[in-house]
């Protein structure tokens, strides 16, 4: 079988330069690429050049027409919005059709496509597999998402969320429709070997972009409640200070939790969400107790996890919520939040869920684990076994090539 997987443009796929859809795509292909020959279609990007000997193959793919709207919609934000052209910078049709006149020579079986559903027609031809990472296929205009759709053979769901408002938006579809959850490399994302050393500190980790709808402002609040019970606690955050575009969160949103987080928006879209981080942080005294690291190379993060007594996802919007199942398969005991993918994830034998936005429960749910070592043994042993069950790249990769089959064997 061959397999052709179609990333978004703007992915980091081959390390060190990675993000969260590009280390999915990359561990996806590692594995799949035992059992078929595999393609990953690629727009370059500096450090996107493969320095190993890897066990598939790329076709790396530019569009100039994308380039340059692209180029345009960072230099003028504002009158790029205002003149329609965000949403073409955004849709990357060049860029679709530059990859289907790659597979047109290339002659595979499947196509996989990462979350954009809008190149279903450009990439009609082949058998294709539409991934969604997201919810946008329940959140974008219905007829225009449902005449894409009839060029799609098959929707594979990141989570149960993501399958119910997909099912629910388009009972009609007729064609395969399957829950793939993500995977965590258990080898590398282990329990600490041995004894943790201890420095008379506990730590708390969050892993994640730091935007609204990840509800760090959330965490941070609870934070300053947990430290007048703990005064020793620490609180580290990975990850990029960058804010989701309001028109990929508020304008699309039909969750008023996730609509009132436009009070972090300015009306022209920018947004000082960072700033107001940062004034929490300070307001509580908190500037030597909160570290925020940054983006961090994948390797560099398992440290942190390993040495976490708790790892926490805040989030209001998750349709997965990797630093969870990452946490887990470190034996470290989570807290997230009733949501999205998430309630895929988390059940009282590895942590504690609670409600969005809710710092007094966040705080609870926090304090409850931090003061009771056995509690927290014992959640960090269900939740690695719970990783290594349910959550590995192999198994995802399984899930996938059952779904290729299906869908091969239908046509």
């Amino acid at each position: 079988m061959k397999v052709a997987y179609v990333t978004q443009p703007y992915d980091g796929v081959l390390p060190p330069r990675q993000n969260s859809i590009g280390l999915i795509v990359y561990n996806t292909a590692l594995e799949v690429a035992r059992s078929a020959q595999v393609t990953l279609y690629l727009r370059p990007v500096d450090g996107s050049t493969p320095t190993e000997n890897l066990p598939f193959g790329f076709a790396f793919t530019r569009s100039l027409s994308d380039e340059l709207l692209q180029s345009l919609a960072s230099r003028y934000p504002r009158w790029t919005r205002r003149l329609g052209l965000a949403e073409r910078a955004d849709s990357y049709l060049g860029w679709a059709g530059a990859v289907a006149g790659g597979l047109r020579r290339a002659s595979v079986d499947v196509v996989h496509v990462m979350n954009y559903w809008g190149w279903s027609k450009r990439l009609r031809g082949n058998r294709l597999v539409l991934e969604m990472q997201s919810e946008w296929l329940s959140q974008m205009n219905h007829n225009v998402v449902a005449e894409q759709l009839r060029g799609v053979h098959a929707v594979v769901a990141v989570s149960g969320h993501v399958e119910r408002l997909f099912r629910a938006a388009f009972p009609d579809y007729q064609g395969v429709v399957a829950v793939v959850h993500n995977g965590v490399d258990i080898d590398l994302f282990c329990p600490y070997p041995g004894a943790k050393p201890r420095d008379d500190n506990q730590r708390i980790l969050f892993v994640g972009r730091l935007s609204p709808e990840k509800g760090v402002h959330t965490l941070l609040q609870a934070f300053a409640d947990v430290v007048e019970r703990f005064p020793r606690v620490r609180l580290d955050l990975v990850g990029p200070r960058t804010e989701l575009p309001r028109r990929f969160l508020i304008g699309i949103s039909d969750d008023p939790l996730v609509r009132a987080l436009g009070r972090f928006y300015q009306p022209d879209g920018s947004s000082n969400y960072q700033q107001q981080l940062d004034a929490l942080v300070r307001e509580a005294g908190l500037e030597r107790r909160v570290t925020f690291h940054g983006s961090l190379p994948h390797r560099d993060i398992v440290g942190l996890y390993q040495m976490a007594d708790i790892v926490v996802n805040p989030s209001l919007s998750e349709t997965f919520g990797i630093s969870i199942v990452e946490g887990m398969a470190c034996g470290v005991p989570v807290v997230g939040t009733r949501v999205g993918g998430m309630l895929d994830t988390i059940d009282d034998g590895v942590g504690r869920a609670v409600a969005p936005e809710d710092p007094v429960a966040l705080t609870g749910a926090i304090c409850a684990i931090l003061e009771d070592r056995g509690l927290a043994g014992a959640m960090g042993e269900c939740g690695r076994k719970r990783a290594v069950t349910h959550f590995t790249w192999s198994a995802r990769a399984e899930r996938l090539l059952d779904v290729y089959r299906r869908v091969c064997d239908a046509n």
